[in-house]
């Protein structure tokens, strides 16, 4: 028996059969592909119908993955820093400040100024970690929101409002997480346009509304065993007909699963 050519059957069947199943792996996902395009297409079709406006939406997916915090008693510890400025501590976490003399503050360079001010650690606690939230900020409050690692939280635990009335800032209040873990990375996010569709299937998108922005950034999860997870989130602001202000939706950018409000 010629082994040797028994040998070199075995191996051209191996190799025509890994090529086979290759090809159809390929052909699978081109496939799947053409499914997921077409069945977001007639979802599209369906807004435009409802006479929601979208914005442009990115098809791009990108990755993220779970953050972890632990408590901290950073911003007590600290405060003494601070001058010309009352404090109190709430739940040993929460900073309020309320500025003995208070800032001037013009409404057409509001961001600017608190900008600025902020900066000076004798002002703000580690104020070079916040960056301005737009989106977040309304009316007279101005939310600056924590970036960690290259990370944007978007979250009541890591950020400071700033409160301006009758053109003066009187007062803000600050929380802060001193220290985020990484629990897992190089996940695969949904897309920016993927998200703003599941939120329609949900029924999360009324008739006539207008999605004013989307962006992506940390939100908080759950606690557990004594930390708090964080987990990427689309924010979504719409603004429904009739309204004058924007209502912000939020979804799992990991699970796709709309994100309820809760404390």
């Amino acid at each position: 028996m010629d082994f040797r050519r028994i040998e070199w059957i075995f191996l051209i069947v191996f190799v025509g059969l890994n090529i086979f199943l290759g090809i159809s792996f390929f052909q699978s996902q081109e496939v799947d592909q053409a499914v997921s395009e077409s069945t977001n297409s007639e979802i599209v079709a369906d807004i435009q119908r409802d006479q929601i406006k979208l914005p442009q939406l990115s098809t791009k997916t990108p990755t993220g993955g779970y953050l972890a915090s632990q408590a901290n008693n950073v911003l007590m510890n600290n405060r003494s820093q601070l001058v010309d400025i009352d404090t109190t501590i709430t739940n040993n976490s929460t900073l309020h400040a309320t500025l003995r003399a208070p800032l001037p503050v013009k409404k057409d360079k509001a961001v600017a100024t608190l900008k600025a001010w902020m900066q000076a650690p004798e002002h703000v606690l580690y104020g070079r970690h916040y960056q301005y939230a737009e989106s977040l900020s309304s009316g007279n409050h101005y939310v600056f929101s924590q970036q960690i690692q290259g990370h944007k939280i978007y979250d009541r635990r890591a950020q400071i409002t700033f409160s301006v009335a009758n053109g003066k800032l009187t007062g803000y209040t600050q929380t802060y997480i001193a220290k985020m873990s990484v629990l897992k990375s190089n996940v695969e996010l949904t897309s920016a346009q993927e998200a703003v569709l599941t939120l329609y299937k949900d029924n999360e998108l009324a008739n006539n509304a207008k999605v004013e922005w989307v962006e992506l950034a940390y939100n908080y999860l759950l606690d557990t065993k004594g930390s708090t997870v964080y987990v990427p989130t689309w924010f979504v602001g719409v603004e429904n007909q009739g309204a004058k202000s924007v209502t912000i939706k939020k979804l799992n950018a990991i699970t796709k699963t709309v994100v309820k409000e809760r404390d």
